[in-house]
């Protein structure tokens, strides 16, 4: 398959809208459903993995240990001393630490076949 330039798909995508990006050669489109139903596959094997993980007392254990250091702690930014710059690193590492932690309260909830609400920012 020849890579199409920038500037065609982008007057492709201005011609026809949406269904452009639907053009594609069978023998890809075809490559392109086996990789996405592997995918689904795999995603769904992992949530289930850390829904049984959690079922158990260890994995529990755990998982309350990671949630009341991550998503429970509370957090004060501003503290005595601190520059602005050092409270906004702060900030996105503790962000990033919850990320991880909610990702995994997710897929443990995907594990159980229970409706997800997306995240509040």
């Amino acid at each position: 398959m020849n890579a199409q330039s920038f500037q065609s798909m982008v007057e492709g995508a201005a011609k026809e809208g949406w269904g452009w990006f639907e053009q594609m050669d069978p023998s890809v489109r075809e490559k392109l459903d086996v990789r996405q139903s592997k995918d689904a596959e795999d995603s769904k094997a992992i949530s289930a993995a850390w829904a049984r993980f959690a079922d158990t007392p260890d994995g529990r254990k755990a998982l309350e240990k990671l949630f009341d250091t991550t998503l429970r702690r509370t957090v004060f930014f501003a503290a005595l001393g601190l520059d602005p710059t050092s409270m906004a690193v702060f900030g996105a590492m503790r962000e990033g630490q919850n990320a991880v932690a909610y990702e995994i309260a997710r897929q443990i909830a995907l594990g159980n076949q229970e409706t997800i609400q997306p995240r509040e920012t």
